[in-house]
Order: C-alpha cells, then structure tokens, then sequence
C-alpha cells in the first residue's frame, strides 16, 4: 500500500492507503482535528514540499466524496427483505 503525505494547510499526516482520495479519508478519521472551510488537502507521494504531481483536492471535494461514500454504505446496508419494514 502506497504512503501519502497529506497536507490541509494547517495539519500535516504520513498515511498509508490505495488512493489519495483514501488518504485524505483516514487522515481526516484518525489524525486531523477538523476539516478546513473553503481549504484543501494537498496530497503526495513525495513529501511535504511542492511536486508536479501532487493532487490538490478542495475541501468541498473531499467532504461530498465522503458523503457519497457513507451513503452508498448505508444504502448497501438496507435489510434483505425491504417488504417487511413496510
């Protein structure tokens, strides 16, 4: 599994997971204390400093792309049987 360097312009994380996108996911789960307000996460492969090829996602990005996760989970997580609920 790949290790990311997460950066949100005020918090800083090393995380290992599949994706940047992931990263930003566990570090805001198990490292950031918030999440910025019209910020961003800077994420590499490389370190903490500026590379051509670190991703930047807004923070926007992140929070929809985490609710869009927790509602696909909830929704895979309905009951078997929908009639009986009725």
């Amino acid at each position: 599994m790949p290790k990311f360097y997460i950066f949100d312009g005020a918090e800083s994380a090393v995380i290992e997971a599949d994706s940047p996108l992931q990263a930003c996911f566990r570090a805001i789960k198990h490292r950031f204390r918030s999440i910025p307000v019209n910020g961003f996460y800077k994420v590499s492969e490389q370190g903490f400093e500026t590379h051509l090829d670190d991703v930047v996602f807004s923070s926007g990005e992140v929070v929809q792309a985490l609710l869009e996760m927790m509602y696909k989970t909830k929704q895979n997580k309905k009951p078997k049987n929908d009639e009986d609920k009725d």
